[in-house]
């Protein structure tokens, strides 16, 4: 009866902590520090196991791995010493099943239907199992950094922010909340970080420009030509002077001033900026065009908030 009773006590552990592996991993993490943030108990729980996301998946799989073993060990037993021999076919029979669709398959399942919820009730018993483990766990540490050799690497996380919010949006669309383009766009907005300023600047050829010795005249003539209201002014040697808008040149209605009065400061930059960070500039200085320079501080280019924009809604089309 005893052995009965250890048996099945195995199986249920083996049942939830099957569960909490499958939940740890499908959880969201928005929930989570949105719950973290109303000081949801639960929740502030289980974000502190998750500070160690290594340890916390090693307990998860020492009790499971644990539970499965003894609980496989003591059924066998008990079968061969009912059945003889048969006992260990009949062992075979039960397990199979038992432990593949039962134990593994219908808890995870479960767990990754409903991770917080299901996590959040089981936070508790986690946290005093993690514990009481943590003597066995630093043991292991102990003993593999005498096997193996150490390693400067940065801290690990369970989960990463980017790939966290576009999985977030493929689940969105599929469940209907979200568009093709609205994702695609989404996806646009957070990949953006890793262009950088050459992928979306106009180069030296293509840039129409003013001299400084320029009229206001030419400086009207070559905006009507080019459809352009900003026009940059460069000097002989390559070097941007500073940036000319049109509209300014219309409203005032003064043609006896000299180009040079309009001229304004143009924000610099070079190839390798990343490009978010030249609209942060281009929105705090309230201008739409910067100069691209190389090492030599010589002109390679421009680039303007609409190549910007213009490059997210091309790559969004071409993601749908």
């Amino acid at each position: 009866m005893m052995i009965g009773f250890i048996i099945f006590y195995c199986w249920i552990v083996s049942f939830f902590f099957n569960g909490i592996e499958s939940g740890l991993l499908s959880i969201d993490p928005v929930r989570l520090r949105q719950n973290v943030k109303r000081r949801v108990p639960a929740a502030v729980r289980l974000n502190r196991l998750l500070k160690h996301p290594e340890r916390l998946l090693v307990t998860v799989l020492l009790v499971t791995n644990a539970a499965d073993i003894l609980g496989l060990l003591l059924l066998t037993r008990q079968l061969v010493y009912s059945f003889g021999y048969a006992g260990y076919f009949i062992a075979l029979i039960i397990a199979v099943p038992l432990y593949l669709l039962l134990l593994s398959v219908l808890p995870k399942s479960l767990f990754r239907r409903f991770p917080f919820r299901a996590l959040a009730r089981l936070a508790g018993m986690l946290e005093f199992v993690s514990i009481l483990l943590l003597p066995v766990l630093e043991i292991g540490v102990r003993i593999g950094q005498l096997l193996l050799p150490r390693r400067v690497a940065k801290r690990s996380r369970l989960f990463a922010g980017r790939e966290e919010l576009k999985q977030i949006t493929i689940e969105s669309e599929r469940e209907g909340s979200l568009t093709a383009i609205e994702r695609a766009m989404i996806h646009n907005v957070v990949d953006f970080r890793g262009v950088k300023v050459r992928d979306v600047m106009l180069p030296l050829q293509r840039i129409v420009a003013l001299r400084p010795s320029a009229s206001i005249q030419e400086a009207l003539e070559l905006s009507t030509s080019s459809g352009l209201d900003r026009l940059p002014v460069v000097t002989a040697a390559g070097q941007p002077a500073g940036l000319v808008n049109v509209l300014d040149i219309l409203l005032e209605q003064n043609g006896d001033k000299p180009l040079s009065s309009y001229v304004r400061r143009i924000v610099t930059t070079n190839e390798d900026e990343p490009a978010y960070r030249i609209v942060q500039q281009l929105r705090a200085a309230r201008l739409g065009l910067s100069a691209v320079l190389d090492e030599k501080k010589n002109l390679r280019g421009i680039v303007t908030i609409e190549d910007l924009i213009r490059r997210l809604v091309s790559s969004s089309e071409a993601r749908v």
